[in-house]
């Protein structure tokens, strides 16, 4: 039984249509890769120093913290840290990592590559000159009860 040739027409369907499957196929699989860092532009306004700070009494033990974040335009941060417990100075704390923007949020995330670390993700809203941190349910009863303020770091000018 002698073969017959199929006609040039599906023979041309047949590989245009494998050539889009092909193209398809690539570019599902290279796409995600080509994509941005999964962050809006910095908004030129946000880079800068921010500062926070808190003071109360807890069980009749005085306490005092201050808090600055630096943030650059290459999307780096640098979260200092300084707290006093009933006239005792802890050494300062500090963490550096990136940070990313989504809308009006911005999230910080630790360095991978530090030792000790848990790599925690911060959120924070944009609000004009201030940044206010998202907390959860049990962070915020926490933080009243203590008696320490909303956690908003406000932008330091000059």
């Amino acid at each position: 039984m002698p073969l017959k040739p199929q006609s040039d027409r599906i023979v041309r369907t047949r590989m245009t249509r494998r050539r889009a499957f092909v193209i398809i196929s690539a570019i599902a699989v290279l796409a995600p890769g080509c994509r941005t860092a999964g962050s809006d532009p910095v908004p030129a306004s946000l880079p800068g120093s921010y500062v926070y700070a808190g003071r109360g009494s807890t069980f009749k033990k005085p306490w005092q913290f201050s808090a600055r974040l630096d943030l650059t335009s290459d999307r780096r941060y640098k979260l200092t840290l300084d707290k006093t417990i009933d006239g005792k100075t802890d050494p300062t704390e500090s963490n550096e990592g990136s940070f990313t923007v989504s809308g009006d949020h911005i999230q910080l995330r630790e360095d991978t590559g530090m030792p000790d670390r848990s790599h925690d993700l911060h959120k924070l809203q944009i609000k004009a000159d201030s940044l206010i941190g998202e907390v959860g349910w049990t962070a915020e009863l926490f933080i009243k009860g203590v008696g320490a303020p909303n956690v908003v770091f406000v932008k330091q000018r000059g």
